[in-house]
């Protein structure tokens, strides 16, 4: 007779503080003609990089994560078809920064002066998550352990040796807890600096381990 097998899933969970705040600066904009909207994305961007140099903080450090300029259409009743409107130019940068609030609200503020129409929102990030994927995983082999050891039991029977373990396809995401949102960022410029305490962080996964039965 084959040794019987159970199937059991491990859930692990972690809290961890994080450590740096992350802005994502978001515009949209509708234009008549392609040369406008990448003209205001170069302008924008140019200016942006001149803030950044005045707070002495390196140009690099503003990051474009997305960018796209495409042709807009809408429905039109009167005519029954779509009809061209504009040309949207749609675009989101970040920047990492140390968890301080009087450096938050100085990049905001002068990114908002930079570029007023863009559009801002708070993270906060753990940047470094090796070690965190790694208690999430001891959690879970434990927890798995746990179930199947309760499993067995009320079985009436012993846990054996572990079969398998399922892990290899997983991908941990520990990095953001909590998303503030302000709708233009130029209205920050003389509201002082940002009070805020994060929260710690909660992220958690899986592992599907199969143990033999004695």
């Amino acid at each position: 007779m084959d040794q019987k097998t159970i199937r059991v899933m491990g859930v692990g969970n972690v809290k961890v503080a994080p450590d740096t705040t992350r802005l994502r600066f978001d515009v949209e904009s509708l234009h008549k003609d392609y040369e406008s909207a990448y003209a205001e994305a170069a302008v924008g961007n140019k200016e942006l990089r001149k803030a950044l140099e005045r707070l002495q903080l390196p140009k690099d450090s503003l990051r474009t994560s997305d960018f796209s300029i495409t042709k807009e259409t809408e429905w039109n009743r009167k005519e029954e078809k779509r009809v061209f409107v504009g040309f949207k130019l749609q675009q989101s940068l970040t920047i990492d920064l140390p968890l301080d609030s009087v450096i938050t609200s100085k990049v905001m503020s002068a990114l908002g002066a930079a570029w007023p129409e863009l559009e801002v929102k708070i993270y906060f990030v753990k940047k470094d998550t090796h070690d965190v994927n790694l208690q999430i995983l001891e959690s879970a082999v434990k927890d798995a352990r746990e179930k199947a050891e309760v499993i067995a039991g009320t079985l009436g029977r012993k846990l054996g040796g572990i079969v398998n373990v399922d892990y290899s396809k997983r991908r941990l995401d520990v990095s953001f807890r909590e998303e503030r949102d302000y709708c233009r960022v130029g209205v920050f410029e003389d509201a002082g600096s940002i009070d805020y305490t994060p929260e710690d962080i909660e992220a958690g996964d899986t592992v599907e381990t199969v143990w033999y039965l004695e």
